[in-house]
């Protein structure tokens, strides 16, 4: 097993231990072997990332302890990168690339497996030189003056980016086949429900468990216990007490979740965007419950989502003596107030789904279009007046309409 060391450097952030530990677990999560953890304060950027008094510090412990690799708590400049390794003479693995690997190993399906593609090739662009700084001095003047590192340098670019090109249209296509599937199910007045929080949180577990209360035991999702297990969002769809929605399970959230990796799972994050109602999923058991929440919450506000509807549960009960959350507390494992979760739902989808009529002069025929469009119609009847119109969501009615609004 690889073994790691990992250096941080603490820029006076207040979250510094709790990213410590993420990254930590990040190392255990790629299947590597944690020895130890070297820190350093400091406000400066440095070409090798920590000062050079601890450069000589990781040496020795290099020596001394066989360390295979080191990891950076944070993302490394490409020079940073080439610096490090070689004076460390060890490779080096920054907190984005580790990121990356364990969404490489976790990936299943052609989507997820195109997407760790491009962000990976993305973040790979500006670092091709890392594996090419030693073949041949670049050396300036015409082409014919160029060195065999150069050539090398431009050739393997170029080879990247049409890899990365390739992968950019083939997702793409998967993209937009992912949106029909959306729209149809859009179409067909059916509301959404999307699993949200910390990555381990027990998402998948969870999803299993309101699938076994609603008697689905056919279609379980898989819930091992280890970070970003959940990579391609599942989707079901839930019958209860006479209501049926569809619930699905999204990728875990970390701190600092890497640009290119949001940029590449946009489409399946877009399962949360168009989520009618969100159920954050919190670990009740963890000792940094309220800042792996926080955590959600702002990628939430990132994604531009976190106004929409939700009801909060602290999960992993079981381990937990005794609660002082206010919000509803429940195992996912054990299926304690599983229950109570559904029925929360049931209210709540009550609240949102509460349909408003509208009656529409037939000279007003775009905005019927309009209203057909963007929002869910339940019925629509041909009247003296003109169109009835009886339209779902009514809390996310634009008030440019409320004055075709009928009451009963």
């Amino acid at each position: 097993m690889t073994k790691v060391l990992l250096v941080a450097v603490h820029h006076r952030q207040s979250d510094f231990e709790d990213s410590v530990e993420e990254t930590k677990q990040l190392i255990e999560a790629c299947d590597y072997e944690w020895l130890l953890t070297v820190t350093q304060n400091s406000s400066d950027e440095t070409p090798t990332y920590v000062k050079s008094g601890k450069v000589d510090e990781l040496i020795d412990h290099i020596t001394n302890q066989e360390v295979d690799m080191v990891v950076t708590n944070d993302e490394l400049s490409p020079s940073q990168h080439r610096n490090l390794e070689e004076i460390l003479g060890v490779d080096v693995m920054d907190r984005t690339q580790l990121i990356l690997n364990i969404f490489e190993k976790r990936a299943q399906s052609k989507e997820a497996k195109l997407q760790v593609e491009v962000a990976t090739l993305s973040y790979l662009l500006p670092r091709t030189n890392l594996q090419l700084h030693t073949v041949g001095r670049q050396r300036g003047g015409g082409a014919r003056n160029k060195g065999a590192g150069e050539k090398a340098l431009a050739l393997s670019k170029r080879v990247t980016e049409k890899q990365l090109m390739k992968a950019e249209v083939a997702l793409k296509v998967m993209e937009v086949q992912r949106l029909t599937q959306r729209q149809k199910r859009h179409k067909n007045n059916m509301f959404t429900v999307a699993l949200v929080g910390y990555t381990n949180a027990g998402k998948s577990t969870l999803m299993n468990q309101l699938m076994r209360l609603t008697a689905q035991n056919d279609k379980l999702v898989s819930e091992k216990n280890r970070l970003f297990e959940t990579l391609q969002t599942a989707t079901r769809i839930i019958e209860t007490q006479g209501n049926r929605f569809i619930l699905s399970d999204t990728v875990g959230f970390v701190s600092r979740l890497p640009h290119n990796l949001v940029k590449s799972f946009r489409s399946t994050l877009e399962e949360v965007k168009d989520a009618d109602l969100l159920i954050h999923v919190a670990d009740g058991s963890s000792d940094k419950a309220l800042s792996q929440q926080q955590i959600t919450l702002d990628t939430l506000k990132d994604m531009e989502v976190s106004d929409k509807p939700m009801i909060t549960v602290y999960n992993k009960m079981d381990l937990v003596e005794r609660s002082d959350y206010p919000e509803l507390c429940i195992s996912a494992k054990t299926g304690d107030h599983c229950d109570d979760l559904l029925d929360l739902i049931v209210e709540k989808m009550q609240v949102i789904q509460d349909t408003i009529k509208l009656l529409i002069p037939y000279e007003k025929n775009n905005i019927l279009k309009s209203i057909q469009k963007e929002y869910q119609v339940e019925s629509i009847q041909s009247v003296d007046e003109g169109y009835l119109v009886k339209v779902k969501f009514a809390s996310t009615l634009d008030p440019q309409y409320l004055i075709y609004r009928q009451v009963d």
